[in-house]
């Protein structure tokens, strides 16, 4: 069993492969990379690059995140969660 790194991983995955020109994915490491992007550009959405996908357009995957305290030891966490289907960041460069 593979381990939880956000909430509906498993529909990011399936949505990440159908974009991927790389078919073999590494989870820990896809999910360490998406993390980090979240974090340091506090945006909500991760970026696939056009070198990335296979049809050599960005994409954008929503996520939302929610930032909460553990009542136990007042520890402040991140959750973030997979919001649906990615879209097509077209521009004239891109063409």
């Amino acid at each position: 069993m593979e381990k939880e790194y956000f909430v509906q991983q498993a529909a990011f995955l399936d949505d990440y492969k159908k974009e991927a020109k790389d078919e073999t994915i590494n989870i820990d490491q896809l999910a360490d990379q998406v993390i980090n992007q979240l974090n340091e550009t506090q945006e909500d959405y991760y970026l696939m690059s056009g070198e990335e996908a296979n049809d050599g357009n960005s994409h954008r995957f929503p996520f939302s995140r929610r930032v909460y305290s553990d009542e136990n030891d007042g520890t402040i966490n991140t959750e973030y969660t997979y919001e649906g289907e990615p879209y097509v960041l077209q521009t004239e460069e891109d063409k």
